[in-house]
């Protein structure tokens, strides 16, 4: 749900690193054409946002007061209110999200929904599972002809007129193609899966990695309600969209560490949510996220079952060794919130106790290997997953689209989701999805028409 394009230096070196046409100056009309940006304090700056597109865009509508005191700990800190989503990242913000009066606005609500019964061409087939990409050689090409998938036991094939366009995502594309014959060689071979195309698909998987810790202890300024004030939230919530349930986590800050790969970018970003509820909580958990991961992973079949078993994902988080140092370093900045005045002046209090139940305690205490040990055992995926059909040059040996986002080796097939991205962005990958969905339908359109 939150709206974070990522950083211009993150599309900047996808241009440099082949990709033609993905430049930060080339996409951002892109962003702006699906935004529709109803908060007038950021949708006043025309060059980054838009009003116009059909993906609402803004801020909650409701802000307790714990919100406002993290916001003045990062200024005090030396920090400045930024818009995230404009040219500068470093800094601190109320979050932008997909929303509108406390409802989630998704892909399908802005863009399916209001024109499913509109369009003839457009036909939706539900409940039913994709197995196989129909291939077929052609002299010495392979051609995408169709899409077989099961509905209600039932196998159905559909043959295409164009082109196929996969958006399964960056777990089940990569499975598509390699169920299909697109692939490793080996491994599919190995596997028992008939070899069209030899193919990286499934290498480069990577994700943002996050530790939360709900180590701020609040005693004033805690939002425990009683009953009676719950169901007078739930009033205000059905009736006008507003009060604590419109909203969810608010603040975010970006920060650059000491090993950030550009100048003036970050590469840790900080968010603060309601430990147990959003709503209604007495301690806050800080959640320190790695914007610009180096730990890659893989996605391969299930030799057992290829088609219905669930793929294998080794992600190999904080194989990279320059991870977990970077997050120690965002840890060991966060926690220097607790030494500024509005910190101590609203009572908010430095309580590590929740995360001691294991064998950190062991440790000195926040000391480095404390903090390593808390790391190991705090952190999680923020399932982000990129990276899995990987757009590049034919020369790089992981890439599986080229900028046109088309297939190599495979004639009338292209990729259009979060598995294209060659290196995650910085922020949620949401709206760089939708961008890139934007993005695509351009390309298809200069490709037939």
């Amino acid at each position: 749900m939150a709206y974070m394009r990522g950083s211009p230096a993150d599309y900047d070196e996808w241009a440099l690193n082949g990709n033609e046409g993905w430049s930060y100056s080339q996409i951002l009309p892109y962003f702006k054409y699906s935004e529709g940006n109803y908060d007038k304090d950021i949708s006043k700056n025309k060059l980054f946002h838009s009003t116009q597109g059909p993906l609402d865009v803004g801020r909650y509508p409701y802000v307790d007061d714990n919100v406002d005191v993290l916001l003045s700990a990062f200024n005090e800190l030396g920090y400045n209110y930024t818009d995230i989503n404009g040219r500068n990242q470093l800094g601190f913000m109320r979050i932008q999200t997909m929303s509108y009066y406390g409802e989630r606005v998704s892909s399908y609500t802005a863009f399916i929904d209001p024109v499913k019964k509109l369009r003839p061409n457009l036909d939706i087939v539900n409940e039913a599972l994709v197995t196989k990409i129909v291939l077929k050689n052609v002299g010495d090409t392979v051609q995408a002809i169709g899409v077989e998938y099961i509905k209600n036991g039932t196998k159905v094939r559909v043959k295409t007129k164009k082109e196929i366009i996969l958006s399964a995502g960056a777990i089940n594309s990569p499975k598509l193609l390699m169920q299909s014959g697109l692939g490793p060689k080996e491994y599919l071979e190995y596997v028992g899966v008939r070899v069209f195309y030899d193919l990286p698909v499934g290498s480069n998987f990577h994700d943002h990695l996050s530790v939360c810790l709900p180590v701020i202890k609040l005693t004033k300024t805690a939002t425990v309600s009683k009953f009676p004030e719950k169901m007078k939230d739930i009033t205000d919530y059905y009736t006008r969209g507003v009060g604590p349930l419109s909203a969810n986590f608010q603040v975010v800050a970006y920060i650059e560490s000491s090993m950030s790969e550009v100048l003036g970018t970050p590469d840790i970003e900080v968010r603060f949510k309601g430990h147990g509820s959003n709503m209604y909580y007495d301690r806050i958990d800080m959640c320190i996220s790695l914007l610009t991961p180096g730990s890659r992973g893989h996605i391969v079949l299930n030799a057992t079952d290829p088609v219905f078993g669930k793929p294998l994902i080794y992600p190999n988080y904080l194989k990279d060794t320059t991870d977990e140092r970077k997050i120690l370093e965002g840890i060991r900045e966060v926690i220097r919130l607790f030494d500024t005045e509005v910190f101590k002046t609203a009572e908010f209090e430095f309580d590590p106790h929740p995360i001691l139940n294991n064998e950190c305690k062991y440790h000195e205490s926040v000391s480095e290997d404390f903090w390593s040990c808390i790391i190991r055992h705090f952190s999680s995926p923020l399932h982000n997953y990129v990276g899995t059909c990987k757009m590049g040059t034919a020369k790089d040996p992981e890439s599986v689209v080229d900028n046109h986002l088309r297939v190599y080796g495979v004639a009338n097939l292209r990729v259009v989701d979060a598995s294209i991205i060659p290196k995650i962005t910085r922020g949620s990958t949401a709206a760089p999805v939708i961008m890139i969905a934007e993005k695509a339908s351009d390309l298809i359109k200069n490709a037939w028409y």
